[in-house]
Order: structure tokens, then sequence, then C-alpha cells
């Protein structure tokens, strides 16, 4: 897709009437006199100083330069108007901005940072399913390498009588979703598992010492039967459950915004020389550990809630569940073994001792 039909172009006007721009080069006539400024303001420099390569040089730097602006400055604003915006707010802007009015006492926010606990996982699970650790207070499982994943769990009605119809509004919903609302990897991930025959037991068995059912023997001979018959006719019935998932990235931090790119990341991806500016991209900002996860668990939640209020919600009969930190490891290991598991067997997924620990000091000695 061309630069000039991202989102931001087609949201933001950059001026009344049509752009004027240079028909050879495609720049805006803004632009020209950074383009051919720079290199000129150099050649005169060096001929100032009277040294001939040096002049060579300073004109080779300023074109450099020159293009550079040109190329990082946003879409809607020329070359000069950037610059100028940049001086505006270096020079003139405030030293100290509050979030409050000079003549009023700061309304402080006690509490901070929500802390989470995490939990390592055993290491031969590790090896097996790639999760290095899942963190209960999110809801959220880290892979090794350092990508954050959630889940939820779809409960869409029974369409075994459904028409043609039905199952097309299902896909056309879920087509349009997926083409205009999604612009993050999203995973759909189905499985089967044995029918709950014992959860059916346990409510016919309740169902045997109500009121009703004793009032009514002949009701009860069937219940008795329904009991002792059912459980043979489901031993090899499989029940289909639908997840979807979303996964957030590290690298998604250091991009500020999502339809206008910063001037680093749009010269990260100038041709040939482009590579040179990745690592400021990823290092321009300083973030602690900690905030980098909060950020990460919070595009998680968003995307999820995306999901649940867009598409979800508005298909008749559809409920979701978000799953446990306990339920994605178990997942995650019945995927790569193929087996059932049963939350009786957690000794053996999740680790008994703390991530983190502590000591006296002076046990060290």
């Amino acid at each position: 897709m061309s630069q000039d039909s991202t989102a931001a172009d087609r949201r933001v006007m950059n001026q009344l009437g049509a752009t004027n721009k240079l028909p050879i080069l495609n720049i805006d006539e803004g632009d020209v006199g950074i383009l051919f400024g720079l290199p000129l303001g150099g050649l005169l420099l060096g001929s100032v100083i009277g040294i001939d390569i040096l002049a060579i040089g300073l004109l080779l730097i300023g074109f450099t330069a020159g293009v550079a602006i040109v190329y990082a400055a946003p879409s809607d604003r020329t070359a000069t108007q950037w610059l100028a915006d940049i001086g505006r707010y270096t020079l003139k802007r405030p030293r100290v901005t509050r979030n409050y009015r000079a003549d009023h006492t700061n309304r402080s926010t006690k509490g901070g940072m929500i802390e989470y606990t995490p939990f390592d996982v055993s290491e031969s699970t590790q090896e097996l399913t790639g999760i290095e650790r899942a963190w209960p207070g999110s809801h959220a499982i880290e892979r090794t390498d350092g990508t954050m994943e959630a889940f939820v769990e779809l409960n869409p009605p029974n369409m075994d009588f459904a028409m043609s119809e039905d199952w097309a509004t299902v896909q056309e919903a879920a087509e349009t979703f997926a083409n205009t609302e999604i612009d993050f990897p999203l995973s759909l991930y189905v499985t089967t598992r044995s029918f709950p025959v014992k959860e059916l037991i346990d409510q016919l068995e309740s169902r045997l010492h109500e009121d009703d059912v004793r009032d009514n023997p002949v009701f009860g001979d069937l219940i008795e039967e329904y009991r002792e018959q059912r459980p043979t006719e489901l031993t090899d019935i499989q029940e289909c459950h639908y997840y979807l998932g979303v996964e957030a990235d590290r690298m998604e931090i250091y991009h500020q915004y999502e339809t206008e790119k910063t001037p680093l990341e749009r010269l990260s991806e100038f041709p040939v020389v482009g590579f040179l500016f990745n690592p400021f991209v990823a290092h321009r900002v300083e973030l602690e550990e900690a905030q980098i996860r909060t950020t990460l668990f919070e595009k998680l939640d968003n995307r999820l809630q995306m999901i649940r209020s867009e598409f979800v919600d508005d298909m008749p009969g559809w409920s979701s569940r978000r799953l446990t930190t306990t339920e994605l490891c178990y997942l995650t290991i019945e995927f790569w073994n193929g087996e059932e598991h049963d939350e009786a067997d957690a000794e053996h997924v999740i680790r008994s001792s703390q991530v983190v620990s502590r000591r006296p000091r002076e046990d060290e000695s």
C-alpha cells in the first residue's frame, strides 16, 4: 500500500487546495529549500574556508542530510514546516508541564504499577512448548522469544440443524471483522476433548434427590435408566472447543504511532541503508522491564476486548470466556502431547518454587 493511502492521510487535510509537487522528483515545493539549500550551504561554507576537499565533503553531507530530512518528514507536513515545528517545540515549549493548574494543589494518585508475580514452568515443559513463564495476574503466558499470548474460548450455539444461510452469515461476519478490524496476529485453535460424562452423571445423581422426581416414580426410573445407558453411548463422543488467541511483541512498544510512522521508523525503511537506523528505533526510549510487560499486558487486554465486543457480542447466541494462565499452560501441553491433562497434574507442569526469592545478606558470606 502506498504512503498516500494511509489512514492518517485520509483523515488529515494537508492544506486547502491541491499540493504542488515537482513533476520529476515528486516532492513538495516546500522541500526544495531543504533538499538543495543544505548542499549549497555546505558548499558555500567550504568555499569560504578555502579547502576544496572540505567543500566537497560538506556538499555531500548537506545533500545526505537534506534527503534524510525530506524522507523522514511526516506525510502531512513539508520538510520546512516539520523543522519549524521541531524548533518551536525545542526552543519555545515550557520547561515544566503540569497536569493541573498552577493555582491548584496537585491531586496525587496513591498506589502504583500493578505487581504481577510470575511462575516458571518446568524445564521439560519449557523445552516442549516454548513457554518461558506464566503471569497469573494478567491471564497471559510469555514465550521464550518474549512475546506475550492470551486466549479466549468461544462458545457458539449448536448449529447442527442450521441452514446454509446461517453458516454464510457467520462466515461473512468473521470475514468482515478480520479484514476491517484486525491489524494484529490472530490465531484460531480448535481441539476435541472427551465428553464430560462424570459431570453428566453427577447432574443425574443430584436430580434423583429432588422433590419432583421423588413424587414421580416413573420419572425417577427414566433417569435411572438414562444414567446407566448414557455413559456407554458417550464413550467415543468428542466435544469441539474453539479458541482465539492474540499476541503482543516487544518491538510493538517502540512504534509510538500505529498509523503515522516516526521519522526514525521512516529512515529505517530507506532502501539499502535503512537497516542502519534499526538500533535507534529499538533503543530510542529506555523502558524498564516492568513498563514493557505492563504495556504488553494492556495490548493483550485491548485486543481481546476488541474481539469480544466487535465480533463475539455481535453474533447471536455466542459467548466467550478468557482463559486463565493455568488453562493456557494445559492447552499448550495438550497441543504438543496430544493427550488430555487434568489439573491434578499441576505439580508436573508448574514449579512449586518462586521465580524470585530472597534471603538475608549474611547467608551469602
